[in-house]
């Protein structure tokens, strides 16, 4: 094994769409509608690690998400970006925005010439930034830390009488419903240093980024908010927000507008720069694994067999690792994942790869709820994310054995 200096290095563009690259206003009915402004620039935010034999780049959309079909292919959109790095090590992570363009086919949009041709640039936008990384990279050190973000995030999933509705019907919220469990609030954040300054600053936390929801102008919501705050802050670096298991957690407040997306942005940057805990990490050479999974359709409104394949990812440094799972997992799943770890430290981001759509576990598919659908937006197996956890773990387990 050979135990090399990790390397690391940053590069933001921009991948804000024309605004008649709609945003979904009806995942139910399909429906999308064009943008009327640019309330802030979407980007695509990459951080390339190398050390001994492997080298991936992790890369952050501000984006709903994507799809096998709404990419017209996802190993040939994945081509499109590989370069310098061979696209199976580029890791796609989007943080989830709702204010960014319909690109999960829930809609016709993915079929107009103007999506195709900036879906087209988002892959050429993507590639420029990968070599500038490339290019940039550093020997660097590496740490993580914790803290709590209280007040921003609840379970979503309330039963009533009438069945599962979503905590946003209930306004205002009542503080019992914000003490209901499983909920994630830990914030983390991991830092990559050089001897000359911060390289990069990820932060991690567990979110449905819908502050705006159905506004009809482009956000990156609360994430982009959180990486502004930090790169406008010295001793930050480029900023990276990773989204956790959010299926089943939205903020209180949804669609009421930029100032609770600033404020919650705000209040995750000021966390992500309050240690509670901060830990150096040793032997920090990157593993890297993957595993793919063709899930089982049960509605005959997904067509395309492709939309059901995961590709699950996970990344060691030392005592970290980072597991990537597609679609929209419930956090309860990403908590069992966690516990069952063999690393010190494990961090489970969604959101990533093509998604799946939403992967409630069995309990969620029995209660109901938007969620378990049928539909577009949920159309796996009901054991996809028993599947899906014993994958990450497999994943896990292998790259702690190769340490």
């Amino acid at each position: 094994m050979d135990h090399s200096t990790l390397r690391a290095g940053a590069a933001v563009a921009d991948i804000t769409p024309p605004l008649e690259a709609g945003l979904l206003t009806s995942s139910v009915h399909g429906r999308y509608a064009p943008f009327t402004s640019v309330r802030l620039p979407l980007k695509a935010r990459v951080l390339v690690l190398s050390g001994g034999a492997v080298t991936v780049a992790l890369v952050s959309l501000d984006l709903l998400a994507l799809s096998d079909t709404s990419t017209g292919g996802w190993e040939v959109f994945k081509q499109g970006m590989a370069g310098d790095i061979p696209a199976e090590h580029i890791i796609i992570t989007c943080t989830h925005t709702h204010n960014a363009p319909e690109s999960v086919a829930l809609s016709p949009l993915y079929l107009t010439p103007v999506y195709r041709k900036w879906l087209h640039e988002v892959q050429q936008q993507v590639q420029r930034a990968i070599s500038i990384a490339l290019i940039a990279a550093k020997e660097c050190t590496v740490s993580i830390s914790g803290s709590v973000l209280e007040g921003y995030s609840l379970q979503r999933r309330i039963p009533t009488p009438q069945g599962i509705v979503m905590s946003d019907s209930l306004q205002p919220i009542a503080p019992e419903l914000m003490r209901r469990g499983p909920v994630d609030r830990r914030v983390h954040t991991i830092r990559f240093t050089a001897g000359d300054g911060v390289i990069a600053t990820v932060v991690h936390a567990v979110c449905h980024p819908v502050h705006e929801m159905c506004l009809p102008h482009i956000s990156p919501d609360f994430p982009g908010e959180l990486c502004n705050t930090l790169e406008a802050t010295a001793g930050n670096g480029m900023a990276m927000y990773l989204n956790g298991a959010a299926g089943d957690i939205n903020p209180p407040t949804v669609s009421e507008g930029p100032a609770a997306a600033k404020a919650h942005g705000a209040a995750l940057a000021a966390a992500a720069q309050q240690c509670v805990y901060a830990e150096p990490l040793t032997s920090v050479y990157p593993g890297f694994a993957h595993h793919d999974i063709i899930f089982g359709i049960r509605t005959a409104a997904v067509t395309n067999p492709a939309d059901a394949h995961a590709r699950v990812n996970a990344i060691a440094l030392g005592q970290l690792a980072i597991v990537f799972l597609p679609g929209e997992p419930f956090t309860a799943t990403a908590m069992e994942i966690e516990n069952a770890s063999p690393f010190p430290h494990t961090i489970i981001t969604a959101y990533a790869e093509n998604t799946i759509g939403y992967i409630p576990d069995l309990k969620g598919f029995a209660e109901g709820g938007y969620e378990a659908g049928p539909g577009k937006w949920s159309f796996l197996e009901t054991g996809a994310a028993a599947e899906l956890q014993a994958t990450a773990l497999l994943l896990l387990n292998q790259l702690k054995n190769n340490v």
